[in-house]
């Protein structure tokens, strides 16, 4: 007698679970039968990520397909542990190497003999999009769990993968001409229990250790929900906040979601920063925004790395921002730097790191993000480096520094070079770091890494020795942006053979294609940078106050812009420095990733504080 699940279950990230909407977030899967979550069977996925401190992933396991899972693979595999079962679904494919699903994969090891997947792919966003079998965005796999007998939870099974490629019409195809197991190209997939539904990377790469690793503590970026505390100057957050109290419906401008609201009270300090001039007793400070007077002084406006090397500006106010990740606030200061990339999606052409020396947003990378962000150190006075045990010690370099390591890994990774030459390889989602044993090859790694920093921090890096400004480059401002309210930039264009970028009625040169093409992953930085800027603004619009912009194109806008051409300019001045070292350290010999030890689970959650700390000065 064999019980078998067979499907294609719903997939939907559900709203926030509360008391009253159990039946829509999981029922008795991930609630119980008495609705307090207690011996629930979707525990046997969430613990083991706890566990592994990976528990801020969790968000990503609250989905119906992921129910419905852990539903199929008990009610098929787990009513008798004597007789077999099949669970065959086609559904969205994060679980094959997702972090937030690791316990997903070992329950599933450990009650199956053999598991077959057949990976579909269709990514409809970011950089490496190809067609879907289905009208959605999301990558899909089928999977089939086989157990033909009494179960065996110490033998785990075994995993054999194959990735269906092509236009949707040649999936299907193929698909269709399926008869059998045995018209498949299978892979073997690793034996580990949390391994991923994939099979292990061959080759040099795959000897190198990981990043996650090396730099163990990995953390979300700031999540607002609402755009509008979010503006490229500070002076559109200020009327935007006198605007929002002065509303006749506050709830209406401030954008509620489930976890914010206006008739609630949040902590509004974020590190110490309160309402208004600082003052520990400021109006603002943490009452709801419903029951604040029309003239409570605006939260303190902070500069915030919201998109790479978009520096805007932020009401830093905990009560105005969803997820405002008092960890990251908490370890903020002057010797911190924040490295961003892609960790759970596939890099896309340009640099695999990004650097930022202000609180980054959730997609400062790309656009896009998840637990992306990785802090230089775990205390704001830079004290505790955000790196594995003994990591420095083998360094090649004599007393090398956590700032010595992180633009070793800057000049390495961030650069195209490395994401053109490593392209297959980093489709597993793997950012690795190939790390020299030549001292003086690193020390060269790490000068030009080092500049590289200079020049995505605005000069800020290294930490003791800031330099205010930009130095200029070639471009400038050739015909400036009129000042009137009338002639505000709607489009920008720009002209290749002239190389001169036209903003509205200005025009700057000389600005080459490759600068104004310059691309993170699929983000054009130049021109999403250029796009918040204009009269119309851009992104989602969360609010009425949204549409409180400037009213005239501001002399400060101009600046800003020519300092990011001039980034841009020195940064691919380095690039071709950047790619002849890559090939020297690829060409030599490399720290395996067997030599560096393994960080403990500590390492990978977010540091413990004493209190708030001294707070953050904006």
């Amino acid at each position: 007698e064999v019980i078998v699940c067979l499907g294609n279950p719903p997939y939907d990230r559900h709203e926030a679970a509360t008391s009253d909407n159990g039946h829509r977030t999981g029922s008795w899967v991930r609630w119980g039968e008495d609705g307090s979550g207690d011996g629930a069977i979707f525990g046997d996925f969430t613990a083991p990520v706890v566990a592994a401190g990976r528990g801020g992933q969790l968000k990503n396991l609250y989905n119906l397909y992921v129910y419905f899972w852990r539903w199929g693979l008990w009610k098929a595999l787990e009513q008798d542990d004597q007789r077999g079962g099949i669970v065959s679904f086609i559904t969205a494919s994060s679980y094959l190497d997702g972090d937030a699903f690791l316990g997903m994969r070992e329950h599933m090891r450990r009650l199956c003999d053999a598991i077959w997947i057949l990976h579909l792919g269709g990514e409809g966003r970011g950089p490496t999009r190809n067609e879907n079998v289905f009208a959605i965005q999301t990558p899909v796999a089928i999977a089939i769990a086989m157990r033909s007998g009494k179960v065996n939870p110490d033998t785990p099974a075994q995993v054999h993968y194959a990735h269906v490629e092509g236009t949707r019409a040649e999936k299907l195809a193929r698909l269709k001409s399926i008869g059998s197991f045995a018209d498949v190209q299978w892979q073997d997939c690793p034996s580990a229990w949390q391994a991923p539904f994939h099979p292990s990377g061959t080759g040099a790469y795959f000897q190198a250790p990981l990043l996650s690793d090396l730099m163990p503590w990995q953390h979300s970026g700031v999540q607002l929900k609402r755009t509008w505390p979010v503006a490229p100057d500070a002076g559109t957050l200020a009327q935007r906040w006198q605007a929002l109290l002065n509303a006749p419906n506050r709830g209406v401008a401030f954008h509620e979601t489930a976890d914010r609201t206006v008739s609630r009270s949040y902590r509004a300090s974020l590190t110490g920063l309160t309402g208004g001039q600082g003052a520990d007793d400021a109006p603002s400070n943490g009452a709801p925004i419903a029951e604040l007077p029309v003239d409570a002084p605006p939260p303190a406006v902070c500069r915030y790395a919201y998109r790479a090397l978009d520096r805007q500006h932020v009401l830093a106010d905990g009560r105005l921002i969803s997820r405002p990740r008092p960890d990251l606030w908490k370890v903020h200061g002057e010797r911190q730097f924040y490295l961003t990339s892609l960790l759970t999606q596939p890099l896309g052409r340009g640099p695999a790191l990004m650097a930022c020396a202000d609180i980054p947003d959730l997609h400062h990378f790309s656009g896009r993000g998840a637990k992306d962000v990785i802090p230089l150190y775990r205390t704001a006075d830079g004290q505790q480096p955000n790196v594995a045990p003994d990591l420095l010690r083998q360094l090649p370099l004599a007393n090398a520094s956590a700032e010595d390591f992180l633009a070793y890994v800057y000049g390495v990774l961030a650069h195209p070079a490395f994401t053109l030459r490593f392209a297959d390889e980093l489709q597993t989602r793997q950012l690795r770091v190939p790390i020299t044993t030549d001292a003086a090859l690193f020390a060269d790694v790490r000068d030009v890494g080092g500049k590289l920093l200079a020049l995505h921090t605005y000069n800020r890096w290294p930490a003791d020795v800031r330099t205010p400004g930009v130095v200029p480059g070639a471009a400038r401002c050739t015909k400036a942006v009129p000042p009137d309210e009338s002639d505000y930039p709607e489009a920008f264009s720009h002209n290749a053979a002239a190389e001169t970028l036209h903003v509205g009625n200005g025009e700057f040169t000389p600005v080459p294609a490759a600068i104004y093409e310059f691309e993170v992953s699929g983000l054009k930085v130049v021109q999403s940078w250029l796009r918040y800027r204009m009269k119309g603004g851009a992104g989602r619009q969360s609010s009425p106050l949204n549409d409180i912009r400037p009213e005239r194109w501001p002399a400060t806008f101009t600046t800003e812009l020519l300092e990011l051409i001039w980034v841009l300019e020195g940064t691919l001045r380095l690039y071709r420095q950047q790619a002849l070292l890559l090939e020297r350290v690829l060409d030599g010999p490399c720290l395996p990733a067997t030599a560096i030890a393994p960080p403990d689970l500590t390492l990978r959650r977010p540091p413990q504080h004493q209190g708030d700390g001294p707070g953050l000065l904006c």
